[in-house]
Parts: C-alpha cells; sequence; structure tokens
C-alpha cells in the first residue's frame, strides 16, 4: 500500500515531455519561493526565480548588442536572435557548466511556454491591425513584380533542390517544405521592417507593402490548398484534404461566430473614450480561448490569433488599444525572448557537404526572389538604385518567418542543422539588406531633383498655392486666419492644399490619400478629419471664386511623415508649407508642449521640403482675438528684416499679404552703422528695401523703420517695442553669416530650426509669430547659413 502511494506521489511531482529534441524523462516540481543564500538556498533552484534572472539576461544581452550594432544600422529584431546565438552555441554554449546554470533543460521550457503565450498576443495585435480588404486589391505593377519574384524563388530553389538531392545523393529530407516557406515574404515583416527603417510611407515602402501582400497570398494559397492537395495524391489518402476542409470549417467558424462577437464588445464602449478594463479583459479572454481552440483543432495558436485579428476591423479603436496596452511588454520582453530562445536553440554548423547542400538551397531560393523582383521592377521603369533597395526588402526576413522556422522545428519536419542554417542565414540577409538599403536608399532624392519653389515665384505663377498642415482641431483657426491675410481676391487668387496628419496607430499600413477616398474605407478617420473639413470648406465659401481647395490625410508615422508632407508638396507644385508650432499657449499665458515629435517633422520638412517652409507659432488665444478671419477689423503684422535669402522669402510673403485691405505692414529694417567706405558699395540689400520702400504701388499699405543697432542686444531691444503694437510677426530663419546685428543670440539658440530671431520670438511675447525659410539643399541645422 505505501509503495502505490508513494509511486503515486512520484507521478504527481513528474513530467514526461519533449523539449525541441531532447526527451525530458521527469522532472520533480520544487517550491517557487526562494528562503534566501542566507538560509543556503540556492534561488536559481527554483523556477520563478529562474524564469526572472533569464528575462533579465535576455533583456540585458539584446539591448548591449543592440546598442554595438546601431552603427551598423541593425533593426532590433537581428541583434535579439543575435543575442541568442551568443548566450547559446557561441559564448555559453562552450561552458556547459555555465549554460546548464542559466539555461538548464527544465527551465528551457517554462522560458519557451513564456515567449509562445506572448507570441500568441503579439500576433493578434499584428493581425488586427491590417486590414484584410487590402488582401483582396490588386495593383499591376505589384502583382507583376510579387508574383514574378515568388514563382522564380520557388522554382529556382526547387531546381537547385533536385540537383542536390539527384546528383550528390544527399538525404536532405524535409528540406522541399523550407523551399516554399522560404519563399515567403510577410507582410507583417515588411511593415515592420521599413516602420524601423523609417521609410515606410516613402516610394519604395509603399511599392514593397503592395508587392508582400502578393507573396503573402500566393504563399498561403500554395501551404492550404496546394500542399495538402499533393500530400493527398502521394499518400494515396483523404486525411490531407480532411484536414484543409476542417481548417476552412474552422476559421469560418472564427468568423461568423467570435468575430462579431469581438466587434460587438469593441463598440460597446463609448466612443471616443478608452477602451475600459472590462471590455479589455473580455476580449483577451476570448483570445485565450482562441489558442485553446487552435491547439484542440491541430492548428499553430499563433497563426490561428493571426488571421483572426486579421479578419477583424483594423486600426482604432481596437488595434491602438491593443497596440497601446501590449506593444511595450511585448516588444520588450516577450519578443526578445522568443527571438533569443531561436538563437539558444542554434548550433555552430559543421561544415559538412549536408550543411554546404543546404545553404545552397536556402541562398538559391533568395537569389530567385533577389533576381525575380528587380527584372519587372526594372520593366516598369523603376529607378535602378530604387529597384535594388526594393528587390533587397524583399529578401528580408522577420518574425513570422522566425516562427514558421521554429514550428517546422518543433515539429521535427527539419532538424538541428537545417533549423540553424534557416535562422543563421535569416540573420546574415537581413543585416545585410539593412546596411545596404540605408545607404543606397534615400526618399528625399527625389525632392532634391525637383526644381524648388518659392514665394517669389508666386508672383511669376498665376496662382499662390500654399500647403498647411493640421495636426488636431487647434491648428484650424490659426492657419485659416493667415491664409485669409493672405490677400485671397480673383486677381490673386489662392490654392490652399489642407493635409491633416495623423499618427499611424493601430495600423500597420500608412495612408495617403484625398480626403474624399478616406471617407469610403475609413469611417474612424472620417469623424476626426470632419470638423477640420468644416472650417476649411466655410472658408472657401467665404471667398467664393479666389480659394481653391483640396484636403489630403497622411495617416503615417512621426519618424518618416515628412516624406508624405515632401511628396504632397512638390505633388502640388506647392511655394510654401505651413507647419504649426510644437508649442501652444493658452489664454492666461501658460505654455504645454502638444507632441514633441511635431518639432521633429517640423526640422525634417524644413531640411527636405522642396519649397519654402513657414513655422506658425500661434498665440492668437492669448490676446482673445482672432486676426482676420471674416471680420474687417484691422490686423497689423510686423516684419523683421536683417537681409538674407530668408528674410527675402518672408519679406515676399508679407508684401503679398500687404495687399488684403485689413491688413497694415511695417517692416523693421535692422542693420549696423555703415562706414563711409561701405556706403559706396553695392549693398544687394538696400538697394531691395529702397526699391520696396519708393514703390507707388505700396504707398500708404507698407511702413518702413529703419533701426541702427550694433550687436544682438540691440536688436533684442527692437523686437521688445513691438510688443502689443502687432498681431503677426514674420521673420526669416537665417540672416546673413557673421552678422553683427545677431551677435550674441546665436550661442543661446535653443530652437536651432527657427533661427537666432525666431528662438528670440518664440520665448515670452503675445503675438504669433511665422519663421519663413526658403529651401536650400545640403546644410544642416545651425542658427547660420
Amino acid at each position: 500500500m505505501a509503495n502505490e502511494t508513494d509511486h503515486e506521489m512520484i507521478n504527481q511531482l513528474s513530467f514526461y515531455g519533449n523539449i525541441g529534441i531532447d526527451q525530458l524523462v521527469c522532472q520533480y516540481i520544487e517550491k517557487h519561493g526562494s528562503r534566501g543564500i542566507y538560509l543556503g538556498d540556492n534561488p536559481l533552484h527554483h523556477p520563478t526565480t529562474m524564469l526572472m534572472t533569464q528575462i533579465i539576461l535576455i533583456f540585458t544581452v539584446g539591448r548591449i548588442g543592440h546598442l554595438l550594432m546601431k552603427p551598423c544600422h541593425q533593426i532590433q529584431f537581428i541583434s535579439q536572435i543575435v543575442a541568442g546565438i551568443i548566450l547559446g552555441p557561441l559564448l555559453l554554449g562552450r561552458l556547459h557548466s555555465g549554460y546548464e546554470l542559466l539555461f538548464p533543460l527544465a527551465s528551457r521550457m517554462t522560458l519557451s511556454t513564456f515567449a509562445e503565450f506572448g507570441m500568441i498576443i503579439y500576433f493578434f495585435k499584428i493581425g488586427v491591425q491590417i486590414n484584410y480588404k487590402n488582401f483582396l486589391k490588386f495593383e499591376k505593377q505589384a502583382m507583376a513584380i510579387g508574383l514574378v519574384g515568388q514563382l522564380s524563388s520557388i522554382l529556382l530553389g526547387t531546381a537547385v533542390f533536385i540537383i542536390v538531392s539527384s546528383y550528390l545523393k544527399t538525404d536532405l529530407e524535409g528540406i522541399s517544405g523550407i523551399v516554399v516557406f522560404s519563399s515567403l515574404t510577410a507582410f507583417p515583416t515588411i511593415t515592420s521592417f521599413l516602420n524601423e527603417m523609417n521609410i515606410l510611407n516613402s516610394e519604395i515602402g509603399r511599392m514593397a507593402i503592395s508587392t508582400s501582400l502578393v507573396s503573402d497570398k500566393c504563399t498561403w494559397i500554395l501551404f492550404f490548398f496546394v500542399v495538402n492537395n499533393v500530400k493527398a495524391l502521394q499518400q494515396r489518402s483523404f486525411i490531407p484534404v480532411v484536414v484543409l476542409v476542417g481548417t476552412i470549417c474552422y476559421f469560418t467558424t472564427l468568423f461568423f461566430l467570435l468575430r462579431p462577437l469581438v466587434i460587438w464588445i469593441s463598440h460597446r464602449n463609448p466612443k471616443g473614450k478608452p477602451m475600459t478594463e472590462g471590455y479589455f479583459l473580455a476580449i483577451l479572454f476570448i483570445l485565450l480561448f482562441l489558442g485553446l481552440s487552435a491547439q484542440v483543432a491541430g492548428q499553430p495558436a499563433f497563426v490561428i490569433a493571426f488571421w483572426f485579428g486579421l479578419i477583424l476591423p483594423d486600426g482604432p479603436p481596437l488595434g491602438s488599444v491593443l497596440a497601446e496596452r501590449i506593444d511595450t511588454i511585448g516588444s520588450t520582453l516577450i519578443i526578445p525572448a522568443y527571438c533569443t530562445i531561436s538563437g539558444l536553440s542554434t548550433i555552430v554548423p559543421p561544415l559538412t557537404s549536408e550543411a554546404i547542400c543546404i545553404e545552397a538551397i536556402l541562398l538559391a531560393g533568395l537569389v530567385g526572389k533577389f533576381g525575380g523582383t528587380i527584372i519587372p521592377s526594372l520593366h516598369f521603369k523603376i529607378d535602378f538604385w530604387d529597384s535594388i533597395a526594393l528587390s533587397l526588402i524583399m529578401c528580408c526576413k522577420g518574425l513570422i518567418d522566425l516562427a514558421l522556422y521554429t514550428l517546422l522545428f518543433k515539429n521535427k519536419d527539419i532538424g538541428e542543422l537545417p533549423y540553424t542554417l534557416l535562422i543563421y542565414t535569416l540573420v546574415g540577409v537581413t543585416g545585410f539588406a539593412t546596411i545596404v538599403i540605408y545607404y543606397i536608399y534615400d526618399p528625399s532624392k527625389s525632392y532634391m531633383n525637383y526644381t524648388r519653389k518659392s514665394i517669389k515665384d508666386s508672383q511669376k505663377d498665376l496662382e499662390f498655392k500654399v500647403l498647411v498642415c493640421i495636426y488636431n482641431e487647434e491648428n484650424v483657426y490659426p492657419m485659416i486666419n493667415l491664409l485669409q491675410a493672405s490677400n485671397t481676391s480673383k486677381t490673386t487668387p489662392l490654392s490652399v492644399f489642407i493635409l491633416h496628419l495623423l499618427e499611424l496607430a493601430g495600423r500597420a499600413e500608412p495612408i495617403l490619400t484625398k480626403n474624399e477616398n478616406i471617407n469610403k474605407s475609413y469611417p474612424h478617420e472620417e469623424a476626426s478629419s470632419q470638423h477640420i473639413n468644416n472650417a476649411f470648406d466655410k472658408f472657401q465659401q467665404h471667398n467664393k471664386e479666389s480659394v481653391m481647395l483640396q484636403c489630403f490625410i497622411s495617416i503615417a508615422p512621426f519618424a518618416s511623415m515628412h516624406d508624405d508632407i515632401c511628396y504632397i508638396s512638390m505633388d502640388t507644385k506647392s511655394h510654401i508649407v505651413i507647419m504649426p508650432f510644437h508649442k501652444r499657449w493658452s489664454i492666461n499665458g501658460d505654455v504645454e508642449v502638444s507632441n514633441a515629435s511635431i518639432r521633429t517633422v517640423n526640422q525634417k520638412v524644413m531640411r527636405k521640403a522642396p519649397c519654402s517652409v513657414g513655422v506658425l507659432i500661434d498665440r492668437s488665444e492669448m490676446s482673445g482675438e482672432l486676426l482676420v478671419a471674416y471680420e474687417k477689423s484691422l490686423c497689423e503684422i510686423a516684419i523683421v528684416f536683417l537681409g538674407g535669402a530668408d528674410d527675402q522669402e518672408a519679406l515676399a510673403f508679407g508684401l503679398h499679404m500687404a495687399q488684403h485691405p485689413n491688413v497694415r505692414l511695417t517692416v523693421f529694417w535692422i542693420r549696423v552703422e555703415m562706414l563711409k567706405k561701405q556706403r559706396n558699395m553695392n549693398d544687394p540689400y538696400i538697394e531691395l528695401i529702397e526699391h520696396i520702400k519708393y514703390n507707388p504701388n505700396l504707398t500708404g499699405k507698407v511702413n518702413f523703420k529703419e533701426e541702427i543697432v550694433e550687436d544682438g542686444i540691440g536688436t533684442t531691444h527692437i523686437i521688445r517695442t513691438m510688443e502689443g503694437h502687432f498681431n503677426l510677426v514674420i521673420v526669416g530663419r537665417h540672416h546673413r553669416e557673421n552678422f553683427e546685428c545677431t551677435l550674441g543670440l546665436t550661442e543661446w539658440c535653443e530652437l536651432p530650426e527657427l533661427g537666432p530671431v525666431g528662438n528670440l520670438l518664440a520665448s515670452d511675447f503675445t503675438f504669433s509669430v511665422l519663421v519663413v525659410q526658403q529651401q536650400s539643399f545640403n546644410f544642416d541645422f545651425g542658427c547660420i547659413r
């Protein structure tokens, strides 16, 4: 009786199973809590302590590795796998005692379970950020490039596989499936890669996204239908067909039962408010049930989670809530753990004929993908270097590829050597592609070759074209006031292009389109843009036959949002881009930073835009009145002129506004005392001011005040006298080099993107400020140009 009781206790404290290719015979359950080292207890002998130690180690090594690889412009995904390879076969794997101490066989199951559970949530988040309707769209170029690249990868990989198998007489069991999976260019992988490279919404980035959609469709169709039918014919069995039919029925159940339930829960949340804790937990509960049902159905849980998220509506509120609440923990702990475990599972590949043959097959598929992408790209007249960048992007691998390789390895479809070579090839090819793409592809080169536009050019054109950027509703009326003061009339028509900028949240794919198109497909964005559109429509109706209005919307990451701004400004041939300042003032004078990322966007636009750029610092709320919107009140505008290309551009904008009947312009010409010999020399700025001063068309519209100063202190004093007398002050960003009027101001320039005087005007005044820059390429940020 005692022996039977002891046997039952041993069974309760034991576990039988496999970890990878290693068999775990039994594991005695230990206490989760440690009594402490002072009582002689080793904390590493307890599962909870071991798990925390491993996570800390993975996080630390991964971060250090990313910092070391950052000069090589590597993405975090590659750094995390390399961290696992270093912790595994390259470093700790050689020290068997240290490796077993930190990563014992039993603890790897706990760590793997933790990572795989997190992967279910992570892949669900990726899926819910993708609009499944995009999988039904077909673009001619993307379709051709994607199909040719996919087929060439499979055909070349298969050809090399047949040659190696037949002539070298090498047993390559399970490698045939790798040929299909290696040809995959997953859409989530490409969007994640492009986002980290800050080229998500670039021209090649959008082409890569569309092309990857085609590759994704081809791979899954091939996997679900072709592969299962081939297996059925080879095995002369209907089991693969039954599995295929069961999979279709399973997905049908998800689509018609669980999908409406999740949508109903997300819609129950009050509109415009954060999702409540109860609704969020209900969605997580459904996700856990989904993972359980996937295991029962014999399907990979993370794949089912991804596809279930895919059939849900993308974007806010569900996508943004998951990204906000899950992404930090997932990207910081779960994903690094999964990537590191994959690296730990590899070995140091031996230099054998089998390894060489497998690597030849893998590289053949990648060469086929590269060649099959670049040839049709050149056929569609894509620039040569852009075609190379696109081809390299399509060869990159990511987390989905890693998960599929790990799945094949755990199911024993491939051995340890093929798995290791897959991981090493993934790291090598993606790492190499990242470096090359960084150096050969610059989205702004199209703007560099574009003929620059300026406000002075608008005098030659039939109309004045302005691109206005809007982040939120607070930016609307200050921009309308500025446009209304720009003298809109039949003789001087104004073309206004409104670009509503939204941060990419809850979506994987960037959007750049006209507002009438966004209204049909993206109802959430329609709601956020409706008030902005209504305000500008009213502005257009007030200025009939003198204002042409077009509205666009851009949904992109802040890191690459400037590409959309520059593209629209080039496409619309705008003379100036008006950007809101990143700070705003309340009616009581308090200042707050609306979004620090807006400043970065402004800096990049000022550096790369193909036309003039203006940054509007709005303080109209402090005075409690608008400028000239639809009233007939007088608007006082001042221009601070010190000389330079930007000051000339500011002067041109001010003179354009001076034609408005309700605008009174005052030009403050600030200069130093000239010596006698300097008076006899031709000064282009003196001639410009004299020409404008005595222009009969400006008589009574423009006042001139000549101010003599010795240094920046004198300039500051002159600007202080403007307080309380003007609604708007316009100034150029840069001035003449080594100019005495700015002496002392450059050393205290906290906002170099505004220049020394613009930085001063952005401090503690009550009037609004417009800082203007005439675009000039190939210079860095500084107070002096």
